[in-house]
């Protein structure tokens, strides 16, 4: 009897769609990680540039 000819069960079925589970939670946790390194990374830029700006409007004052 070939592997082909054995019936598929509830349980290989079960086990099957838990490991999917498992494996698109983890797809969702690295991607809402990436998303929030990518948001402070943006808000560093961000706050360099107004620093830099203020800087240079300051400068240009005196």
């Amino acid at each position: 009897m070939t592997s082909a000819d054995t019936p598929i069960t509830v349980e290989d079925l079960r086990s099957k769609a838990l490991h999917i589970k498992d494996m698109a939670e983890g797809e969702v946790r690295d991607l809402a990680q990436e998303k929030t390194v990518q948001v402070v990374v943006v808000g560093v830029v961000a706050v360099l540039a107004v620093v830099s700006i203020a800087y240079y409007l300051g400068t240009r004052r005196r």
